[in-house]
């Protein structure tokens, strides 16, 4: 499987569906490796195993059923990501372990449909000073491959999604050799 794109500095949205895709993919296709491949053009695309010769690549993320584990590769900006369901609705997002709660942007709420009763409004303190967010605790989610119980999250407008510790303490997760493993406690 090959997935192709041109990288620019637009390309927010196209990666993240890409890495939708990609992650979706490890749940097909069991144990494998998805790896980044780039040509000497700039452009990069994705696929299982081994990239073809003449290109650079990197490991984008490793999926073992046998183990139970997600292996997840940092980006460039020293960032790992994965995606985030809720509702039947995938997204891509940001590991943070900074972050107190599962925080998604407004327009990734309602297509998550989010709406509705129960939610909290509070002020949070974040490190690019106070925000407003509307808080609920959500019975089911799902990072990467892992269903999660009774996970609060954070709705504040304009911002990326992260995957804060509301999810990541109902998981192990280790960081060696630049790569964090995570896994069902």
């Amino acid at each position: 499987m090959t997935i192709q794109t041109k990288v620019t500095l637009n390309s927010w949205l196209i990666i993240g569906v890409f890495l939708s895709l990609l992650t979706s993919s490890l749940q097909a296709f069991g144990d494998s490796t998805i790896q980044k491949c780039k040509r000497s053009d700039g452009s990069i695309f994705y696929q299982q195993d081994v990239c073809p010769p003449g290109t650079n690549s990197s490991t984008f993320a490793v999926n073992s059923d046998q183990s139970d584990s997600l292996t997840l590769y940092a980006n460039s900006g020293h960032q790992y990501s994965t995606t985030l369901t809720i509702n039947g609705v995938t997204v891509p997002g940001f590991i943070d372990t900074g972050a107190t709660f599962v925080v998604v942007s407004l327009e990734t709420a309602i297509k998550m449909h989010l709406a509705g009763e129960g939610f909290r409004a509070q002020y949070m303190q974040t490190a690019n000073g106070v925000i407003r967010s509307a808080n609920k605790t959500i019975p089911v989610i799902k990072v990467g491959k892992f269903e999660l119980y009774n996970v609060e999250i954070s709705i504040v407008a304009n911002a990326p999604t992260l995957i804060g510790m509301s999810a990541l303490s109902q998981l192990k997760f280790s960081n060696e050799n630049g790569n964090m493993t995570l896994s069902k406690r």
